[in-house]
């Protein structure tokens, strides 16, 4: 068999593969090709025959009319309603302290001196009231003293008594009967020794004579000045001086007779307010100190709530508002206290702030109770609500409701406001109240829609 020169091997090779790549340029570009060929001419149809057929494009499915088959909703009616803002927490039921003119809410007592239990006169659960006795020490010391003390004033109270009773009147009138008697023994010696002077210069009279009668006349003079003075002395008494000295000898045995009598109330242990004993920690016989809590005292009709709450969320202005305390998650009926106190620090950590809720007398809470607490932090009144599941938000991020008309729902956007037991406040041009709006199903509806009412 005769051999094929090489050379021409290598043209029949690069022909085969011009031709394959001259077919595969027809087959996947024919379009762009045949454009390039004369129009309506025999090659171009060759060419467009040899090219990939293509799928024909599926005729565009038309927007589906949503008025025609109607969709099945449940509706409700916007109503006026009053709805609020509120700062939810967690806090404690506590004692409250005490306030100007308030009893504290707690006290845990102790003995404020050293002694021996004599009597235990209270009980737990017992209501005692402020200046009830609530533990007897042993006082027969104490007594003892104050007994003392009690004779003591009243002998400085006697003394004083006494001094300001001086002088009697008839003290008085004898001292003045000794002045009377003083003055005429004095007259009569100064008449003698007028006699016996004149008598000595006739020399009838000796030397003796006359000088006794000097003698006789000075002695009378004295006499006659101290009868004057004691009646001065008594006319005058007592004193200043005596009355200061003796007041305060009265002064310094009624001080120490208050002390007595304080030492001795001391061991009287009583209730400084109005609780319920809810622990006792001693018996009769045992000895007590400062150190030492012996009762431990409630008052459950005057408690409060400590809470944490956002800072962010709470008026700058919140003493005095309203706050519900639910017992655990329950939604019973809430207890209704209100804001006394808002701590001016914030946790720089968690961003709470502490606040105080006074709770009204006898709520029935215990102290150390869980509370869940919601403070109305704001209040819109008669505005415009529906229930929450008819609020939607639609692909753009806009609350919208679909209002209902006959048949038809159309969405309307909205602006949502406040939300509480399960309605929402809404609002916007050309609501009213009595609107039909619809809840379930209204998820996914389109701007307009012909529906049928379920309920």
């Amino acid at each position: 068999m005769k051999k094929f020169p090489q050379w021409l091997k290598t043209v029949l090779f690069f022909a085969v593969m011009a031709v394959l790549v001259i077919a595969w340029i027809v087959y996947f570009n024919n379009d762009l090709i045949a454009n390039h060929l004369p129009k309506d001419s025999a090659v171009q149809h060759l060419v467009k025959k040899l090219g990939q057929k293509k799928e024909e494009a599926a005729p565009e499915e038309e927007e589906p009319d949503t008025t025609k088959n109607a969709i099945p909703v449940h509706t409700a009616h916007i109503v006026v309603a009053t709805l609020h803002r509120y700062v939810e927490g967690f806090g404690i039921v506590a004692p409250s302290p005490p306030g100007p003119g308030q009893m504290a809410g707690s006290a845990n007592i102790a003995s404020p001196v050293t002694g021996v239990v004599l009597h235990v006169q209270c009980k737990m659960g017992q209501q005692v009231h402020a200046g009830d006795v609530l533990i007897q020490l042993d006082d027969r010391v104490a007594r003892a003293v104050e007994e003392q003390a009690a004779a003591a004033l009243a002998q400085a109270q006697a003394s004083l008594a006494a001094l300001k009773a001086t002088p009697r009147p008839d003290q008085l009138q004898i001292a003045k009967l000794a002045v009377d008697k003083a003055q005429g023994a004095m007259d009569l010696a100064q008449q003698n020794y007028t006699r016996v002077t004149q008598l000595a210069v006739d020399q009838s009279a000796s030397t003796k004579t006359v000088e006794q009668a000097k003698s006789d006349l000075a002695s009378a003079k004295i006499d006659l000045a101290i009868a004057q003075k004691q009646l001065n002395l008594l006319e005058h008494s007592p004193t200043p001086e005596e009355l200061k000295q003796e007041e305060a000898k009265v002064a310094q045995a009624n001080a120490a007779a208050v002390a007595a009598k304080v030492q001795r109330e001391m061991l009287s242990i009583k209730s400084p307010i109005n609780a319920t004993v809810v622990q006792l920690l001693v018996n009769p016989g045992e000895s007590v100190d400062p150190t030492k809590t012996l009762v431990q005292l409630i008052a459950t009709d005057r408690l409060m709530v400590d809470v944490d709450v956002p800072a962010e969320q709470l008026p700058a202005r919140a003493i005095g508002l309203s706050a519900q305390i639910f017992v655990g998650e329950s939604n019973d009926t809430p207890v209704i206290g209100k804001v006394s106190f808002v701590s001016p620090q914030v946790d720089p950590k968690t961003g709470a702030v502490m606040v105080i809720i006074a709770l009204p007398g006898d709520v029935g809470l215990l102290p150390g109770r869980s509370v869940r607490v919601r403070i109305i932090a704001e209040e819109h009144k008669d505005v415009l609500a529906v229930p929450r599941e008819a609020v939607v938000t639609d692909e753009n991020g806009d609350s919208v409701i679909a209002l209902v008309e006959g048949d038809q729902a159309t969405r309307k956007t909205v602006k949502a406001g406040f939300q509480e037991n399960g309605q929402i406040e809404i609002s916007a041009d050309g609501l009213k109240e009595g609107d039909t709006v619809v809840t379930a199903g209204a998820f996914g509806l389109p701007q307009a829609t012909k529906i049928k009412v379920l309920d």
